[in-house]
Protein backbone atom coordinates (compact mmCIF):
# COMPACT_ATOMS: atom_id res chain seq x y z
CA UNK A 1 0.00 0.00 0.00
CA UNK A 2 2.39 2.48 -1.06
CA UNK A 3 0.17 5.70 -0.35
CA UNK A 4 -0.30 4.81 3.35
CA UNK A 5 3.63 5.42 4.10
CA UNK A 6 3.76 7.54 6.99
CA UNK A 7 6.11 9.91 5.09
CA UNK A 8 3.31 10.75 2.53
CA UNK A 9 0.85 12.37 4.42
CA UNK A 10 1.11 15.53 2.88
CA UNK A 11 -0.64 19.24 2.49
CA UNK A 12 -2.16 18.19 -0.43
CA UNK A 13 -3.58 14.90 1.12
CA UNK A 14 -4.93 16.54 4.07
CA UNK A 15 -6.62 19.15 1.45
CA UNK A 16 -7.86 16.34 -0.79
CA UNK A 17 -9.51 14.80 2.44
CA UNK A 18 -10.65 17.96 3.55
CA UNK A 19 -12.56 18.88 0.28
CA UNK A 20 -13.53 15.49 0.19
CA UNK A 21 -15.20 15.89 3.77
CA UNK A 22 -16.85 18.85 2.30
CA UNK A 23 -18.62 17.30 -0.15
CA UNK A 24 -19.84 14.57 1.44
CA UNK A 25 -21.63 16.62 3.49
CA UNK A 26 -23.05 18.94 1.17
CA UNK A 27 -24.33 16.20 -1.17
CA UNK A 28 -26.01 13.91 1.82
CA UNK A 29 -27.41 17.63 3.02
CA UNK A 30 -28.57 18.02 -0.31
CA UNK A 31 -30.39 14.69 -0.78
CA UNK A 32 -31.84 14.24 3.13
CA UNK A 33 -33.35 17.49 2.85
CA UNK A 34 -34.13 17.88 -1.32
CA UNK A 35 -33.77 15.08 -3.53
CA UNK A 36 -35.40 12.38 -0.97
CA UNK A 37 -38.47 14.85 -1.10
CA UNK A 38 -39.35 15.89 -4.52
CA UNK A 39 -37.36 12.40 -6.40
CA UNK A 40 -38.68 9.73 -3.90
CA UNK A 41 -40.32 8.54 -6.67
CA UNK A 42 -37.26 8.30 -8.89
CA UNK A 43 -35.09 5.94 -6.27
CA UNK A 44 -34.06 9.15 -4.40
CA UNK A 45 -35.37 7.73 -1.54
CA UNK A 46 -34.38 7.97 2.47
CA UNK A 47 -34.85 5.27 4.83
CA UNK A 48 -31.73 5.92 7.85
CA UNK A 49 -29.72 2.62 8.47
CA UNK A 50 -26.88 3.29 10.99
CA UNK A 51 -24.87 0.67 9.85
CA UNK A 52 -25.12 0.90 6.17
CA UNK A 53 -24.64 4.81 6.67
CA UNK A 54 -21.07 3.98 8.73
CA UNK A 55 -20.05 1.43 6.37
CA UNK A 56 -19.94 4.04 3.53
CA UNK A 57 -18.64 6.68 5.38
CA UNK A 58 -15.81 3.89 6.36
CA UNK A 59 -15.40 3.03 2.69
CA UNK A 60 -15.04 6.54 1.20
CA UNK A 61 -12.10 7.77 3.90
CA UNK A 62 -10.17 4.89 3.28
CA UNK A 63 -10.03 5.20 -0.54
CA UNK A 64 -9.38 8.82 0.14
CA UNK A 65 -6.13 8.01 1.65
CA UNK A 66 -5.30 5.25 -1.04
CA UNK A 67 -5.92 7.02 -4.18
CA UNK A 68 -2.68 8.95 -5.46
CA UNK A 69 -1.78 12.48 -4.47
CA UNK A 70 0.00 12.97 -7.32
CA UNK A 71 -1.24 11.62 -10.18
CA UNK A 72 1.23 10.31 -12.67
CA UNK A 73 -0.46 7.88 -14.93
CA UNK A 74 -3.95 8.20 -17.37
CA UNK A 75 -5.72 5.28 -14.84
CA UNK A 76 -4.61 7.85 -11.49
CA UNK A 77 -6.42 10.82 -12.93
CA UNK A 78 -9.66 8.48 -13.99
CA UNK A 79 -10.03 6.60 -10.99
CA UNK A 80 -9.77 10.23 -9.33
CA UNK A 81 -13.16 11.35 -11.63
CA UNK A 82 -14.70 7.89 -11.45
CA UNK A 83 -14.69 8.10 -7.33
CA UNK A 84 -15.89 11.60 -7.12
CA UNK A 85 -18.32 11.42 -10.32
CA UNK A 86 -19.58 8.22 -9.50
CA UNK A 87 -18.71 6.08 -6.59
CA UNK A 88 -19.05 8.49 -3.91
CA UNK A 89 -22.77 9.33 -5.22
CA UNK A 90 -23.30 5.34 -5.56
CA UNK A 91 -22.42 4.56 -2.23
CA UNK A 92 -23.82 7.28 -0.20
CA UNK A 93 -26.95 6.74 -1.81
CA UNK A 94 -27.43 2.99 -1.45
CA UNK A 95 -26.70 3.46 1.98
CA UNK A 96 -30.23 5.69 2.90
CA UNK A 97 -32.28 4.10 -0.13
CA UNK A 98 -33.52 1.45 2.78
CA UNK A 99 -33.99 -0.92 -0.40
CA UNK A 100 -35.13 -4.67 1.01
CA UNK A 101 -35.20 -6.67 -2.10
CA UNK A 102 -30.92 -6.90 -1.90
CA UNK A 103 -28.93 -6.56 1.29
CA UNK A 104 -26.95 -3.09 0.54
CA UNK A 105 -23.87 -3.39 2.64
CA UNK A 106 -23.20 -6.35 0.36
CA UNK A 107 -23.77 -3.49 -2.59
CA UNK A 108 -21.70 -1.23 -1.12
CA UNK A 109 -18.82 -3.64 -0.46
CA UNK A 110 -19.18 -5.08 -3.72
CA UNK A 111 -18.91 -1.44 -5.64
CA UNK A 112 -15.64 -1.01 -3.29
CA UNK A 113 -14.00 -3.92 -4.31
CA UNK A 114 -14.72 -2.90 -7.78
CA UNK A 115 -13.34 0.42 -7.24
CA UNK A 116 -10.52 -1.24 -5.74
CA UNK A 117 -8.96 -3.09 -8.56
CA UNK A 118 -9.92 -0.33 -11.00
CA UNK A 119 -7.26 1.27 -8.71
CA UNK A 120 -4.94 -1.48 -8.44
CA UNK A 121 -4.45 -3.80 -11.82
CA UNK A 122 -3.17 -0.41 -13.46
CA UNK A 123 -0.09 -0.64 -10.96
CA UNK A 124 0.26 -4.23 -11.02
CA UNK A 125 -0.05 -4.85 -14.70
CA UNK A 126 2.25 -2.40 -16.71
CA UNK A 127 2.87 -2.16 -19.72
CA UNK A 128 5.80 -0.49 -21.60
CA UNK A 129 4.75 2.71 -22.50
CA UNK A 130 5.83 4.05 -25.91
CA UNK A 131 4.66 6.44 -28.25
CA UNK A 132 2.55 4.98 -30.93
CA UNK A 133 3.85 4.18 -34.61
CA UNK A 134 3.10 7.94 -36.18
CA UNK A 135 2.97 6.77 -39.96
CA UNK A 136 1.18 10.49 -40.18
CA UNK A 137 2.41 13.83 -38.64
CA UNK A 138 -0.05 15.42 -36.00
CA UNK A 139 -0.49 18.28 -38.57
CA UNK A 140 -1.62 15.89 -40.87
CA UNK A 141 -4.21 14.17 -38.75
CA UNK A 142 -5.51 16.66 -37.82
CA UNK A 143 -5.98 18.16 -41.30
CA UNK A 144 -7.84 14.51 -42.23
CA UNK A 145 -9.91 14.66 -38.63
CA UNK A 146 -11.07 18.38 -39.54
CA UNK A 147 -11.93 17.02 -42.53
CA UNK A 148 -14.10 14.38 -41.87
CA UNK A 149 -15.70 16.66 -38.69
CA UNK A 150 -16.99 19.09 -41.22
CA UNK A 151 -18.29 16.59 -43.26
CA UNK A 152 -20.03 14.65 -40.37
CA UNK A 153 -21.51 18.04 -38.97
CA UNK A 154 -22.65 18.52 -42.50
CA UNK A 155 -24.31 15.53 -42.34
CA UNK A 156 -25.75 16.04 -39.53
CA UNK A 157 -27.40 19.47 -39.69
CA UNK A 158 -28.37 17.65 -43.21
CA UNK A 159 -30.13 15.16 -40.84
CA UNK A 160 -32.04 17.31 -38.23
CA UNK A 161 -32.25 20.58 -39.81
CA UNK A 162 -36.16 20.09 -39.75
CA UNK A 163 -36.50 20.05 -36.09
CA UNK A 164 -33.52 21.56 -34.46
CA UNK A 165 -33.96 24.18 -32.19
CA UNK A 166 -32.41 26.43 -29.10
CA UNK A 167 -34.45 24.55 -26.16
CA UNK A 168 -35.55 25.76 -23.39
CA UNK A 169 -34.69 23.47 -19.85
CA UNK A 170 -38.80 23.26 -19.98
CA UNK A 171 -38.81 21.85 -23.72
CA UNK A 172 -35.80 19.78 -23.50
CA UNK A 173 -37.82 17.18 -23.45
CA UNK A 174 -40.55 17.09 -26.10
CA UNK A 175 -37.03 17.91 -28.06
CA UNK A 176 -36.16 14.88 -27.07
CA UNK A 177 -38.91 13.03 -28.13
CA UNK A 178 -38.76 14.77 -31.24
CA UNK A 179 -35.45 13.22 -31.74
CA UNK A 180 -36.65 9.98 -30.20
CA UNK A 181 -39.17 9.65 -33.24
CA UNK A 182 -37.22 10.90 -36.26
CA UNK A 183 -36.59 8.15 -38.71
CA UNK A 184 -33.02 8.37 -39.37
CA UNK A 185 -30.10 6.67 -40.17
CA UNK A 186 -27.77 4.64 -37.90
CA UNK A 187 -24.88 6.84 -38.85
CA UNK A 188 -26.59 10.00 -37.82
CA UNK A 189 -27.56 8.29 -34.03
CA UNK A 190 -24.09 7.33 -33.71
CA UNK A 191 -22.69 10.76 -34.86
CA UNK A 192 -24.90 12.08 -31.78
CA UNK A 193 -22.24 10.20 -29.45
CA UNK A 194 -19.35 10.50 -31.31
CA UNK A 195 -19.75 14.79 -32.01
CA UNK A 196 -20.61 15.73 -28.29
CA UNK A 197 -17.89 13.09 -26.14
CA UNK A 198 -15.51 12.67 -28.50
CA UNK A 199 -14.67 15.32 -31.36
CA UNK A 200 -15.99 18.44 -30.21
CA UNK A 201 -14.27 18.24 -26.79
CA UNK A 202 -11.07 16.91 -28.92
CA UNK A 203 -11.38 20.69 -30.50
CA UNK A 204 -11.44 22.16 -27.21
CA UNK A 205 -9.16 21.16 -26.26
CA UNK A 206 -6.88 21.52 -29.31
CA UNK A 207 -7.31 25.00 -29.09
CA UNK A 208 -6.80 25.23 -25.12
CA UNK A 209 -3.55 23.52 -25.32
CA UNK A 210 -2.01 25.04 -28.85
CA UNK A 211 -2.10 28.86 -29.28
CA UNK A 212 -1.77 28.54 -32.81
CA UNK A 213 -5.39 26.99 -33.15
CA UNK A 214 -7.52 29.06 -30.79
CA UNK A 215 -10.43 28.96 -33.68
CA UNK A 216 -11.10 25.16 -33.04
CA UNK A 217 -12.47 26.27 -29.42
CA UNK A 218 -14.87 28.25 -31.72
CA UNK A 219 -15.21 25.33 -33.63
CA UNK A 220 -15.95 23.10 -30.68
CA UNK A 221 -18.56 24.83 -29.44
CA UNK A 222 -20.38 25.52 -32.64
CA UNK A 223 -20.23 21.64 -33.11
CA UNK A 224 -21.77 20.99 -29.25
CA UNK A 225 -24.52 23.34 -29.40
CA UNK A 226 -25.65 22.07 -32.88
CA UNK A 227 -25.97 18.57 -31.32
CA UNK A 228 -27.83 20.10 -28.57
CA UNK A 229 -30.43 21.77 -30.82
CA UNK A 230 -30.89 18.37 -32.10
CA UNK A 231 -30.64 16.10 -29.29
CA UNK A 232 -31.33 18.21 -25.86
CA UNK A 233 -29.36 16.41 -23.88
CA UNK A 234 -28.33 18.73 -20.94
CA UNK A 235 -25.05 16.46 -20.33
CA UNK A 236 -24.12 18.16 -23.66
CA UNK A 237 -24.00 21.80 -22.10
CA UNK A 238 -22.21 20.39 -18.63
CA UNK A 239 -19.55 18.94 -20.73
CA UNK A 240 -18.68 22.59 -21.59
CA UNK A 241 -18.27 24.27 -18.38
CA UNK A 242 -16.51 20.96 -16.73
CA UNK A 243 -13.82 21.03 -19.71
CA UNK A 244 -13.29 25.13 -19.36
CA UNK A 245 -13.47 24.30 -15.30
CA UNK A 246 -10.73 21.92 -15.36
CA UNK A 247 -8.23 22.91 -17.80
CA UNK A 248 -8.44 26.73 -16.52
CA UNK A 249 -8.64 25.66 -12.42
CA UNK A 250 -7.48 21.87 -12.36
CA UNK A 251 -4.18 21.86 -14.84
CA UNK A 252 -1.71 24.00 -12.92
CA UNK A 253 0.88 25.95 -14.98
CA UNK A 254 3.40 23.78 -14.78
CA UNK A 255 1.26 20.86 -16.50
CA UNK A 256 0.52 18.82 -13.19
CA UNK A 257 -3.21 17.94 -12.30
CA UNK A 258 -3.60 18.94 -9.05
CA UNK A 259 -5.72 16.50 -6.78
CA UNK A 260 -6.77 18.96 -4.51
CA UNK A 261 -7.95 21.24 -6.59
CA UNK A 262 -10.30 18.35 -8.83
CA UNK A 263 -11.54 17.74 -5.59
CA UNK A 264 -12.40 21.41 -4.65
CA UNK A 265 -14.27 21.34 -7.98
CA UNK A 266 -17.01 18.84 -6.94
CA UNK A 267 -17.16 21.47 -3.29
CA UNK A 268 -17.73 24.01 -5.51
CA UNK A 269 -20.39 22.20 -8.29
CA UNK A 270 -22.12 21.13 -5.10
CA UNK A 271 -22.08 24.06 -3.14
CA UNK A 272 -23.89 26.04 -6.02
CA UNK A 273 -26.67 23.40 -6.01
CA UNK A 274 -27.24 24.02 -1.80
CA UNK A 275 -26.36 27.85 -2.12
CA UNK A 276 -29.49 27.76 -4.59
CA UNK A 277 -31.09 25.69 -2.16
CA UNK A 278 -31.03 27.60 0.64
CA UNK A 279 -31.67 30.73 -1.47
CA UNK A 280 -34.88 29.30 -2.13
CA UNK A 281 -35.81 27.80 0.99
CA UNK A 282 -35.50 24.31 -0.54
CA UNK A 283 -38.34 25.00 -2.64
CA UNK A 284 -36.69 25.71 -6.32
CA UNK A 285 -38.86 27.24 -8.96
CA UNK A 286 -38.18 28.10 -12.69
CA UNK A 287 -34.95 28.42 -13.74
CA UNK A 288 -33.51 28.15 -9.95
CA UNK A 289 -34.90 24.28 -10.17
CA UNK A 290 -33.73 23.82 -13.37
CA UNK A 291 -29.73 24.76 -12.42
CA UNK A 292 -30.73 22.31 -9.47
CA UNK A 293 -31.64 19.57 -10.97
CA UNK A 294 -29.12 19.84 -13.77
CA UNK A 295 -25.97 20.19 -11.30
CA UNK A 296 -27.16 17.99 -8.34
CA UNK A 297 -29.57 15.48 -10.21
CA UNK A 298 -28.13 14.75 -13.78
CA UNK A 299 -24.85 15.30 -13.22
CA UNK A 300 -24.36 13.91 -9.65
CA UNK A 301 -27.23 12.38 -8.09
CA UNK A 302 -28.86 10.31 -10.38
CA UNK A 303 -25.44 7.88 -10.84
CA UNK A 304 -26.07 6.80 -7.47
CA UNK A 305 -29.86 6.41 -7.07
CA UNK A 306 -29.47 4.22 -10.27
CA UNK A 307 -27.11 1.71 -8.91
CA UNK A 308 -29.73 0.95 -5.60
CA UNK A 309 -32.64 0.67 -8.55
CA UNK A 310 -31.12 -1.20 -10.67
CA UNK A 311 -29.99 -3.73 -7.34
CA UNK A 312 -33.77 -3.75 -6.72
CA UNK A 313 -35.06 -4.02 -10.25
CA UNK A 314 -32.77 -7.12 -11.24
CA UNK A 315 -33.00 -8.77 -7.75
CA UNK A 316 -36.31 -9.80 -8.75
CA UNK A 317 -36.08 -10.52 -12.64
CA UNK A 318 -33.38 -11.82 -14.81
CA UNK A 319 -29.99 -10.81 -15.41
CA UNK A 320 -28.60 -10.81 -18.79
CA UNK A 321 -25.28 -11.86 -18.53
CA UNK A 322 -24.15 -8.79 -20.88
CA UNK A 323 -26.44 -9.91 -23.68
CA UNK A 324 -27.42 -6.41 -23.47
CA UNK A 325 -24.23 -5.70 -25.30
CA UNK A 326 -24.42 -6.18 -29.23
CA UNK A 327 -22.08 -8.67 -29.57
CA UNK A 328 -22.34 -10.68 -27.04
CA UNK A 329 -26.76 -11.20 -27.70
CA UNK A 330 -25.34 -13.04 -31.10
CA UNK A 331 -24.72 -15.63 -28.49
CA UNK A 332 -27.00 -15.62 -25.20
CA UNK A 333 -30.05 -14.02 -26.08
CA UNK A 334 -31.18 -11.06 -24.08
CA UNK A 335 -34.52 -11.20 -21.92
CA UNK A 336 -35.81 -8.23 -22.55
CA UNK A 337 -38.09 -6.59 -25.05
CA UNK A 338 -36.58 -3.27 -24.42
CA UNK A 339 -33.41 -1.75 -23.52
CA UNK A 340 -32.22 -2.02 -19.81
CA UNK A 341 -33.04 1.78 -19.10
CA UNK A 342 -36.79 0.95 -20.03
CA UNK A 343 -36.89 -2.21 -18.22
CA UNK A 344 -36.13 -0.09 -14.85
CA UNK A 345 -37.87 2.88 -16.08
CA UNK A 346 -40.83 0.81 -16.01
CA UNK A 347 -40.53 -0.39 -12.35
CA UNK A 348 -39.84 3.21 -11.21
CA UNK A 349 -42.67 5.00 -12.69
CA UNK A 350 -45.06 2.28 -14.80
CA UNK A 351 -45.25 2.39 -18.25
CA UNK A 352 -43.07 2.16 -21.25
CA UNK A 353 -41.82 5.65 -22.04
CA UNK A 354 -39.09 6.41 -19.07
CA UNK A 355 -35.95 5.65 -19.87
CA UNK A 356 -33.78 4.98 -16.68
CA UNK A 357 -30.24 5.09 -17.94
CA UNK A 358 -28.06 3.75 -15.48
CA UNK A 359 -23.93 4.06 -15.00
CA UNK A 360 -21.74 1.12 -15.59
CA UNK A 361 -22.09 -0.95 -12.56
CA UNK A 362 -25.27 -1.11 -12.68
CA UNK A 363 -26.19 -1.62 -16.25
CA UNK A 364 -22.46 -4.02 -16.89
CA UNK A 365 -22.64 -5.14 -13.29
CA UNK A 366 -25.88 -5.53 -11.31
CA UNK A 367 -28.22 -5.88 -14.26
CA UNK A 368 -25.38 -8.64 -16.22
CA UNK A 369 -24.82 -10.78 -13.46
CA UNK A 370 -25.53 -9.42 -9.98
CA UNK A 371 -22.91 -8.13 -7.70
CA UNK A 372 -20.42 -10.33 -8.76
CA UNK A 373 -20.63 -8.50 -12.06
CA UNK A 374 -20.17 -5.76 -10.16
CA UNK A 375 -16.71 -7.23 -9.80
CA UNK A 376 -16.02 -8.42 -12.88
CA UNK A 377 -16.21 -5.37 -14.14
CA UNK A 378 -13.80 -3.92 -11.50
CA UNK A 379 -11.39 -6.40 -13.61
CA UNK A 380 -12.37 -5.42 -16.97
CA UNK A 381 -12.25 -1.28 -16.58
CA UNK A 382 -8.55 -2.12 -14.89
CA UNK A 383 -7.55 -3.86 -17.20
CA UNK A 384 -8.50 -1.39 -20.18
CA UNK A 385 -7.13 1.53 -17.98
CA UNK A 386 -3.68 -0.59 -18.12
CA UNK A 387 -3.50 -0.43 -21.77
CA UNK A 388 -4.50 3.15 -21.57
CA UNK A 389 -1.52 3.53 -19.77
CA UNK A 390 0.26 2.77 -22.31
CA UNK A 391 -0.86 5.03 -24.90
CA UNK A 392 -0.96 7.92 -22.48
CA UNK A 393 2.84 8.57 -22.45
CA UNK A 394 3.57 11.40 -19.65
CA UNK A 395 3.60 14.22 -22.20
CA UNK A 396 0.17 13.29 -23.63
CA UNK A 397 -1.54 12.87 -19.96
CA UNK A 398 -2.62 16.41 -18.97
CA UNK A 399 -4.77 16.87 -22.84
CA UNK A 400 -5.96 13.15 -22.59
CA UNK A 401 -7.31 14.28 -19.41
CA UNK A 402 -8.91 16.88 -20.54
CA UNK A 403 -10.25 15.23 -24.03
CA UNK A 404 -11.63 12.07 -21.57
CA UNK A 405 -13.64 14.49 -19.53
CA UNK A 406 -17.01 14.04 -21.30
CA UNK A 407 -16.20 10.00 -21.89
CA UNK A 408 -15.54 9.35 -17.94
CA UNK A 409 -19.09 11.45 -17.23
CA UNK A 410 -20.88 8.88 -19.77
CA UNK A 411 -19.80 6.20 -17.51
CA UNK A 412 -22.27 7.43 -15.10
CA UNK A 413 -25.03 7.22 -17.72
CA UNK A 414 -24.61 3.82 -19.70
CA UNK A 415 -22.93 0.88 -20.18
CA UNK A 416 -18.79 0.88 -20.33
CA UNK A 417 -19.27 -1.15 -23.57
CA UNK A 418 -21.70 2.05 -24.83
CA UNK A 419 -19.63 4.61 -24.26
CA UNK A 420 -16.74 2.49 -26.00
CA UNK A 421 -18.65 2.40 -29.24
CA UNK A 422 -21.68 4.43 -29.56
CA UNK A 423 -20.09 7.11 -27.15
CA UNK A 424 -17.28 7.81 -28.88
CA UNK A 425 -14.94 6.17 -26.31
CA UNK A 426 -12.70 4.30 -28.78
CA UNK A 427 -12.34 7.34 -31.40
CA UNK A 428 -11.25 9.33 -28.75
CA UNK A 429 -8.21 6.65 -28.22
CA UNK A 430 -7.08 7.36 -31.51
CA UNK A 431 -7.50 11.30 -31.11
CA UNK A 432 -5.21 10.86 -27.61
CA UNK A 433 -2.51 8.74 -29.59
CA UNK A 434 -2.53 10.63 -32.90
CA UNK A 435 -3.71 13.93 -32.41
CA UNK A 436 -1.62 15.15 -29.49
CA UNK A 437 -0.75 18.90 -30.66
CA UNK A 438 3.00 19.64 -29.96
CA UNK A 439 4.28 22.37 -27.55
CA UNK A 440 4.88 25.92 -29.36
CA UNK A 441 8.32 26.78 -27.54
CA UNK A 442 9.41 26.08 -24.41
CA UNK A 443 7.98 27.39 -21.04
CA UNK A 444 11.83 28.64 -19.51
CA UNK A 445 14.95 29.42 -21.18
CA UNK A 446 17.18 26.51 -20.95
CA UNK A 447 14.96 23.78 -20.79
CA UNK A 448 15.24 21.38 -22.89
CA UNK A 449 12.35 21.11 -25.89
CA UNK A 450 11.82 17.09 -25.03
CA UNK A 451 11.52 18.31 -21.15
CA UNK A 452 7.94 20.04 -21.47
CA UNK A 453 4.97 18.26 -20.71
CA UNK A 454 2.36 19.85 -22.11
CA UNK A 455 2.08 21.61 -24.81
CA UNK A 456 2.45 25.85 -24.18
CA UNK A 457 -0.70 26.87 -22.39
CA UNK A 458 -1.92 31.19 -21.78
CA UNK A 459 -0.40 32.31 -18.33
CA UNK A 460 -3.32 32.80 -15.81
Amino acid sequence: MEYLRPGNISYARMFVLLWVTVYVIMFVDVYIDWASVSFFYLGFSYVYNANDVVLAYCIIAAFAFILPISIKRYSDFFCWMLYLTIFIPSILIVARQGYTSFDASRLIVSVAASFFLVLYIPKLIRFKSYSLIRQVSVTTFFFVFLTFYLAAIAFYIATYRGMMSFSGMDEIYDQRAKFGSAQTSTLALYLTGWLSNAMNPYLLAVGLFDRTRRWAIALGLVGQILVFMAFAGKMMLVILIVTFGFYFFVISNKGRIATSRLAFGFVALTFSALAILIATDYQPVGPAMDAVALIYMRTLGIQGAMTGVYADVFSANPVTYWSHVNVINMIIDYPYKVPLGYVAGAHLVGGSGFNANANFWATDGVAAYGLAGVVIMGVVLGLLLSMANKVVTPDRLPFAATVSIPFIMSLGNSSLFTSLITGGGLIMVMMIAYGVPQPQAPRKQGVAYRDHIVPSRPSR
